[in-house]
């Protein structure tokens, strides 16, 4: 019931989202950006007594440890400044790869303040675990078979085709399709708004015409890409559960 609530309290969020929207194209580990997010509640950027060219200076001196490198970017990104917005954009381009996403991460947050400024409207940053494309989230999908072992040729061309036919017609982006004895999965780039329900139930309808072989407790994410001891374990939780006629959106 929690979980729910929390779904639809993030549907409702969405649904009155205005088009001052940026949307994290990066796949980004979904702990790291919390680890970002929440550590920056706790900087005080009007307390910072260093100047912004000083702060630059060791952000860039190879003898700071990391995780002091990392308080400076976040410190650098919270500043309404071009030259701060242009540093981090530098520093990205070679960034260590400790530092490659929390650099992202800032540079993301450093163009919405310097927008909202000279906007004088506030931006709204959209991440997720999967990162996404212009108007639209990259998702992970799961369709377990209700037959494991069992599904011919010909229905794995129905699934692709008829999931490449749907995606469409909802305005989404058909990234790949993998298969697997007991289920497949997909990856697809789908708008921000997109019914995503609607689109599920048409192409379960259309599919199970040809054998009745996807089940309807069909796993959709933008949390993480999971392997396939992970998808298994989803798979029996979710049938432990019980299906009770939606898919099940994982958050």
């Amino acid at each position: 019931m929690d979980n729910e609530l929390k779904y639809n309290n993030i549907e409702d969020l969405i649904n009155n989202i205005s088009s001052n929207f940026k949307i994290l194209e990066e796949t980004i580990d979904i702990e790291l950006q919390r680890d970002f997010f929440e550590s920056s509640l706790k900087i005080d950027i009007k307390k910072e007594e260093r100047a912004i060219s000083e702060l630059i200076n060791d952000m860039n001196e190879e003898t700071i440890p990391n995780d002091d490198k990392k308080t400076i970017i976040q410190k650098l990104a919270m500043m309404d400044s071009v030259e701060a917005f242009r540093a981090l954009e530098n520093f990205s381009k070679n960034a260590p790869a400790e530092l490659k996403d929390w650099t992202i991460l800032a540079l993301q947050q450093s163009q919405m303040i310097l927008q909202s400024s000279l906007l004088d409207e506030q931006q709204i940053f959209i991440s997720t675990g999967l990162g996404g494309k212009d108007d639209k989230l990259r998702y992970f999908l799961i369709f377990p078979f209700n037959h494991p072992g069992q599904v011919s040729p010909i229905q794995q061309s129905t699934l692709q085709k008829e999931l490449i036919f749907f995606l469409e017609q909802y305005g989404c982006h058909f990234e790949e399709i993998e298969f697997f004895d007991d289920f497949a999965t997909a990856l697809a780039l789908i708008p921000l708004k997109a019914e995503i329900q609607s689109l599920i139930k048409e192409l379960l309808n259309e599919c199970n015409q040809y054998g009745n072989f996807l089940s309807d407790n069909i796993i959709i994410t933008n949390i993480k890409r999971f392997n396939g001891a992970e998808i298994q374990d989803i798979i029996k939780k979710s049938e432990e559960q019980g299906f009770d006629g939606n898919f099940k959106k994982m958050k």
